[in-house]
């Protein structure tokens, strides 16, 4: 069901004092309000964040850097984000994915799990506190 895990070295974060496997986040999400948003919350915490809005800039930004955690929209243009969650997952197995969308109903969460997606979340007022429990519990 899920892929197997690979360990990885804990490595010091750039927020002072604190040991965490996840330091680099690559948001996809072709809404630049929920992406500025989401980067921005994240950079206030510390961590390294890379926002891209489209596949193409997914497959530049995926080449060039070592991610440890994936924000995923369901609704890309040119993908569909469980295409894009299969590909994630064969290029970099070890990547955590989150999905994020305001179109989560019980079938795209059960299809993104099957496909390996750590968790699913909807965009809603709480999206945050979701958010920050599911990576502080990483």
């Amino acid at each position: 069901m899920y892929p197997p895990l690979h360990f990885v070295h804990e490595k010091r974060s750039k927020r002072t004092g604190c040991c965490t496997l996840i330091n680099k986040i690559l948001i996809i999400d072709d809404e630049i309000i929920i992406c500025k948003a989401i980067k921005s919350h994240f950079t206030q915490k510390g961590y390294d964040v890379e926002v891209c809005f489209s596949y193409q800039e997914f497959q530049e930004k995926i080449n060039l850097g070592e991610f440890d955690l994936m924000f995923l929209d369901l609704h890309l243009k040119d993908i569909k984000g469980l295409d894009l969650l299969k590909i994630a997952r064969n290029m970099t197995p070890s990547l955590k994915i989150i999905i994020i969308s305001s179109y989560l109903d019980p079938s795209n969460i059960s299809k993104a799990k099957e496909l390996g997606a750590y968790h699913c979340t909807s965009k809603n007022s709480q999206m945050f506190q979701v958010l920050d429990q599911i990576v502080e519990n990483l």
